[in-house]
């Protein structure tokens, strides 16, 4: 769950940018001018995921744990995103399942 917790802000951290995807337009209406709401909101995912990780593996391991996904989520959404593709976000979601399938093992 902290992973979903981690994508999820990357992407609302993601929707105030310019090159966000014109298929989100309608989220991107709605989140125009709450800036310091999404801000919040996307760090809060990030504080939960946090808190999260560390519970399930210890102070050291969660938040390596945690930069890793936060890098790699990141990237993705980067990467992927501006592509305005579907087979991109075929790849970003298959990418978010085997990470959350590695770790529930």
């Amino acid at each position: 769950m902290a992973i979903v917790l981690i994508f999820l802000g990357c992407f609302l951290l993601y929707s105030k940018s310019k090159h966000f995807p014109k298929q989100f337009a309608a989220l991107a209406y709605r989140l125009q001018g709450k800036e310091t709401v999404v801000r919040i909101a996307s760090y809060g995912f990030f504080i939960l995921s946090m808190a999260s990780l560390i519970h399930q593996f210890g102070l050291a391991s969660g938040l390596i744990i945690f930069l890793i996904v936060l890098m790699f989520g990141l990237c993705l959404i980067v990467m992927f995103l501006p592509l305005h593709k579907k087979y991109a976000y075929l790849l970003v979601g298959l990418g978010l399942l085997s990470i959350v399938i590695e770790n529930s093992l």
